[in-house]
């Protein structure tokens, strides 16, 4: 009887710490769909309720994969349905920084005008404009700078 109860306890547990025990599988979902460009399951999963800013294990929220991946209708469709611009994953990137650095000028401009943080640094400090610059992309180095960007070297350019 103990036992029945303690997993009855722990049952409804994951109910009230996630609100539900497939929360992690819909935000993982969410994040796939968004990052490979597939506008109707994301608008799917998102009228039906999938957290915007639900973060998958590494921290990766869908407007990061739609960013990472270019996906600039995606990207807007998330911000439109209150994606929170600021998040940062577990290495402390954003999805401006995701977009930037893989080269993706439209969605940087897009996350630029809805006030992305443009001076945002990850976790060894490096702010998206050096990575920029160490990746060559000269005309997003030049959006960033624009929007008020400088460079911060952290620790991982003292290499």
């Amino acid at each position: 009887m103990r036992t029945k109860i303690r997993l009855l306890l722990f049952t409804l547990s994951l109910f009230t710490t996630s609100g539900s025990i497939w929360a992690a599988d819909d935000v993982m979902m969410l994040f796939t769909a968004a990052q490979s460009g597939n506008i109707e399951r994301t608008q799917t999963l998102l009228t039906n309720g999938v957290d915007v800013n639900g973060k998958t294990t590494s921290g990766r929220t869908a407007l990061m994969g739609a960013a990472f991946s270019g996906n600039v209708r995606i990207v807007k469709l998330l911000i439109a349905h209150g994606a929170d611009i600021s998040l940062t994953d577990n290495n402390g990137n954003t999805a401006l920084g995701d977009a930037a650095i893989f080269g993706h000028e439209e969605a940087v401009k897009v996350l630029i005008a809805v006030g992305s943080d443009v001076n945002a640094a990850d976790k060894n400090k490096l702010s998206i404009l050096t990575k920029v610059n160490r990746a060559g992309h000269k005309n997003i180095a030049k959006l960033l700078e624009t929007a008020g960007a400088s460079e911060g070297g952290g620790d991982a350019e003292e290499e």
